[in-house]
C-alpha cells in the first residue's frame, strides 16, 4: 500500500512558493513575450499548485503524494486571461474551493483554442489512459517547463533561454516526484529537458533526430520520452502515424 511521502509534500510545497514568489518579484519582459504569475483577481491565490496545468491531472499531489507513472512535460501555459474565457479557470476556482469539478468540465474541446488537449486525450488512450478529460487518474502528474504564465499572445516568441528560466524548479520537481516516465512534448522542451536532467551541451534541432529509434533518454530511474507537439504543427512535421508509434513506445 502506497503511503504519503512528508517529505516529498513539504518539498513540493516550499517549491510552488519559490516559483510564486519568483515570477511575482521578477516577471520576464523581453520585447515580443511577458510571463508573470497567474493571478487574475486583485489578492487571488489561483495557482495553488506547482502550475494551472497541474489542475488537469497531478491535483492534490502534496496531499497523496502517488507514485507517478507518466509525467507530461508541456512548454508553457496559455494566458489566464484566454484560459478563463475557455471555462478551465472557473474549474481551477471550483477546485480550490473543494469542489470536485473536471479541468475541462463544460470546456469545448473541439474549438480551436483546445486542440492540442483534445489530441492529447487521444494519445494518453493509448497509454491505457482512457478518457483522462472526464477522470483524475493518481499515477499522471502534468505540468509546463516554463512555470510562468504568458501575456497576450497562446504561442510563438518562445526562446530555448527564456524556456529555461525555471530549469533548475523543474529539476526539483522531478526529483521529488521521481516519475517512472517523463513524456516532454515538442522540440524545445525536450532539449531543456534533457540538458537540465542529463546533459548541459545538448542539442538538437530536429524532432525526429532527437526521438531516433525511439531510446528513452535516462535520468536515474526515470525514462525520457520526448514527443512531437501534439498541435497542428508539431504532428504534421512528424507524421501521424509516427506520433501514434511514438507514444505507443512508451506504453510498456
Amino acid at each position: 500500500m502506497h503511503k504519503m511521502n512528508a517529505k516529498k509534500s513539504a518539498d513540493y510545497c516550499n517549491l510552488i512558493e519559490n516559483v510564486k514568489n519568483k515570477y511575482r518579484k521578477n516577471p520576464i519582459y523581453t520585447k515580443n513575450l511577458t510571463l508573470g504569475w497567474c493571478d487574475l483577481r486583485q489578492g487571488e491565490d489561483l495557482c495553488q499548485e506547482i502550475n494551472l496545468w497541474t489542475y488537469w491531472q497531478g491535483r492534490d499531489y502534496a496531499k497523496k503524494t502517488p507514485h507517478i507513472k507518466y509525467m507530461l512535460i508541456g512548454q508553457d501555459f496559455g494566458p489566464p486571461e484566454k484560459e478563463e474565457i475557455k471555462g478551465t479557470i472557473a474549474n481551477v476556482r471550483k477546485m480550490n474551493d473543494g469542489i470536485d469539478v473536471m479541468f475541462h468540465d463544460k470546456v469545448n474541446l473541439k474549438a480551436r483554442d483546445s486542440q492540442t488537449d483534445k489530441n492529447i486525450v487521444g494519445y494518453f488512450e493509448l497509454l491505457g489512459k482512457n478518457e483522462i478529460d472526464k477522470k483524475k487518474y493518481p499515477d499522471l502528474f502534468f505540468c509546463n517547463c516554463n512555470l510562468g504564465y504568458r501575456r497576450d499572445k497562446y504561442s510563438g516568441n518562445m526562446t530555448r533561454k527564456i524556456l529555461a528560466n525555471d530549469a533548475a524548479e523543474i529539476k526539483s520537481l522531478i526529483d521529488i516526484i521521481e516519475p517512472e516516465n517523463i513524456i516532454c512534448l515538442g522540440l524545445d522542451t525536450s532539449v531543456v529537458v534533457i540538458r537540465t536532467l542529463i546533459d548541459k551541451k545538448f542539442s538538437c534541432n530536429r524532432v525526429s533526430e532527437l526521438i531516433g529509434t525511439g531510446e528513452p533518454y535516462i535520468y536515474g530511474e526515470t525514462y525520457i520520452y520526448p514527443v512531437a507537439h501534439p498541435g497542428y504543427w508539431g504532428t504534421s512535421t512528424r507524421g501521424e502515424d509516427n506520433v501514434i508509434a511514438d507514444w505507443m513506445r512508451i506504453r510498456k
